[in-house]
């Protein structure tokens, strides 16, 4: 990832250049600013300012969401010591930190064994829906020998499941003692159930995203999913 000498959602979003690295940087430092840890090229005034900046606690944007999970985390958790499980937890993180950023994506949150990547803002990109996909493929290749590398091969079960979803979200502050930023809405709640859906070392999307990328995955196994808190049936494809 090219690393930008500027945050780039405040100079997408206000033309304004808010220095993040270089000799510069120190003067926004010292009014609190500096680099986000939800993507490295943007700063901490884009996620802790939104309304300011928007003019909306909340604004309506075609985003895509993916969410990255654990898979067989609970059980092992119980079975192996604390340092162990950070240590996975941590080389996940990284791995699915590396992933997204590439592809333009932010690291909104990690919750628990699980995180939740945002496309298509703050920094806004044509191909958001490809962007997502690419970063799970890559994500699954990075974490492809994550448990023999921390010492945990013999666990077979342990592997890494994902989902993918596209639409209209909510993207803004929730919360008013605590102000928090995020997305909200159902393209969310459907990525969340979906990725619960998705097998160790799968990468499930709905149809909405498979037709953005159907050409890549001639192969791609299609399923009829019924998703807790999902009234109707969701079309799954499990892109190989």
């Amino acid at each position: 990832m090219k690393e930008s000498q500027i945050c780039l959602g405040c100079w997408e979003h206000m033309h304004m250049p808010t220095v993040i690295r270089g000799p510069f940087s120190f003067l926004f430092k010292s009014f609190g600013i500096k680099r986000s840890q939800m993507h490295p090229n943007l700063c901490t005034y884009c996620e802790s300012n939104f309304a300011k900046i928007m003019k909306h606690k909340q604004i309506p944007v075609s985003t895509t969401i993916l969410f990255a999970d654990i898979r067989g985390y609970t059980d092992l958790s119980q079975q192996i010591e604390g340092a162990k499980v950070n240590e996975l937890l941590n080389s996940f993180y990284d791995r699915c930190s590396a992933a997204i950023w590439e592809e333009d994506g932010i690291v909104n949150k990690f919750i628990g064994d699980a995180v939740l990547a945002i496309f298509n803002f703050p920094l806004i990109r044509k191909d958001h829906v490809q962007n997502a996909v690419s970063a799970a493929v890559q994500l699954q290749k990075n974490c492809q020998h994550l448990k023999e590398e921390i010492g945990l091969s013999d666990i077979h079960t342990l592997g890494v499941g994902i989902g993918i979803h596209t639409g209209e979200c909510y993207m803004g502050e929730v919360g008013t003692t605590y102000k928090d930023f995020t997305a909200i809405g159902p393209v969310v709640n459907l990525t969340s159930r979906l990725q619960g859906a998705a097998g160790v070392g799968e990468i499930m999307v709905t149809e909405e995203v498979f037709n953005e990328v159907k050409e890549q995955f001639p192969d791609a196994q299609k399923k009829t999913l019924t998703l807790k808190g999902i009234n109707n049936p969701v079309t799954g494809y499990v892109l190989t």
